[in-house]
């Protein structure tokens, strides 16, 4: 049965339509895939371009969402004209409606079908693409694709379980270079060399085998490589068990205070610190805690945008407890970053003391 319903939806959003159909046609052609799929308009099933307020002024309008019976938003889909590959300008947009609309899980259809997830089972900032489907005939893909969001057999244990085994493939790309950058690090040859040595043991004596072997040379890399190349890895994974052996665990104390603060904390403070010494706007706390001293994160966000970027995640990434949400002077409410290493901190340390505070390093 999925293999039928699984074939139609093929037909009717591939396989019988014209290469240069608008996105209003196409949209007739997705809700006709939508009622393959049992999900119906007049039942209640489907939203067909919604319109939900966000906050005082703003609206948005995703392409469909899906409902429950009990008229609880389920997944959220976006389409695109088939014609126009996939990019990441249309995935921003479907991830912008899953996060706005509280939604774990966003379908974008065009080319061909990407399934996304946001949530606590992975700690990426951003939705992760658990699967691509091509409009394949009796595709393995497009079997499962029917049996997760059909409205029959919808239901969220079954998504955890495909999700789990989706990001287990993705950790198992991930698990496949961390072994590759340790069988072509430095320290591996030396290990290499003492297996060599112990296969020998049993015919020759020690001294023969060292001999012999301080005599030859080994090297591994990858078969993509040319002979001039060397491997690009070693200093990563040195690197990264450096960083592992020599974790910092400075505390630091602000002004001669008892108090001595961890990483995160001592930003945190001394953001308050700076608002109570300088009361200023919004903008211009950003100018002085640069985005660029944290990273990725930024030192500083508005409240409602830390709230809507991480809103499948109960790590929020910042310091969101009703003692820890600052205002500016503007009476912006903004929230401070959690995440801070020894690699990011000195910025903070050196902000601070340029500001007149006394920082000491415990």
């Amino acid at each position: 049965m999925n293999n039928e319903k699984w074939n139609e939806i093929c037909f009717l959003l591939s396989d019988n339509i014209r290469t240069d159909i608008s996105e209003s046609d196409f949209e007739q052609n997705v809700i006709q895939a939508l009622r393959v799929l049992e999900w119906k308009e007049f039942l209640g099933d489907l939203q067909i371009r919604p319109s939900f307020q966000i906050g005082a002024s703003n609206r948005i309008m995703p392409d469909f969402v899906i409902n429950s019976s009990e008229k609880k938003n389920l997944f959220v889909i976006e389409i695109k004209q088939p014609s126009i590959p996939l990019n990441i300008n249309f995935q921003q947009q479907l991830f912008s409606y899953m996060r706005q609309l509280r939604l774990q899980y966003g379908v974008l259809i065009g080319q061909v079908i990407q399934i996304f997830y946001d949530g606590d089972l992975t700690d990426h900032d951003d939705p992760v693409l658990l699967e691509t489907i091509e409009f394949e005939q009796d595709s393995a893909k497009g079997l499962k694709f029917v049996e997760l969001f059909s409205k029959q057999t919808f239901n969220y244990e079954t998504l955890k379980t495909f999700t789990l085994n989706s990001l287990k493939k993705i950790n198992r790309k991930a698990d496949q270079k961390k072994l590759q950058q340790k069988i072509l690090s430095t320290e591996y040859k030396t290990e290499l060399l003492e297996l060599i040595k112990q296969d020998f043991l049993n015919n020759y004596d020690a001294e023969l085998i060292d001999n012999v072997l301080k005599e030859i040379s080994i090297n591994i890399q990858p078969k993509s490589q040319t002979a001039t190349e060397k491997p690009t890895f070693q200093a990563y994974v040195s690197t990264q068990t450096e960083n592992k052996s020599t974790r910092d665990k400075t505390k630091y104390i602000i002004n001669g205070t008892s108090a001595r603060l961890p990483k995160n904390r001592f930003v945190l403070e001394i953001v308050k610190a700076y608002l109570q010494k300088y009361p200023t706007d919004f903008s211009s706390l950003k100018r002085v805690f640069k985005d660029e001293y944290q990273g990725s994160t930024g030192v500083i966000n508005k409240l409602d945008f830390v709230e809507t970027k991480y809103a499948n995640k109960s790590n929020k990434r910042h310091f969101t407890g009703n003692d820890e949400i600052l205002t500016s002077a503007d009476n912006i409410q903004f929230v401070v970053s959690t995440e801070w290493g020894k690699d990011n901190i000195k910025n903070i340390v050196d902000l601070a003391r340029e500001n007149g505070f006394e920082i000491q390093e415990v």
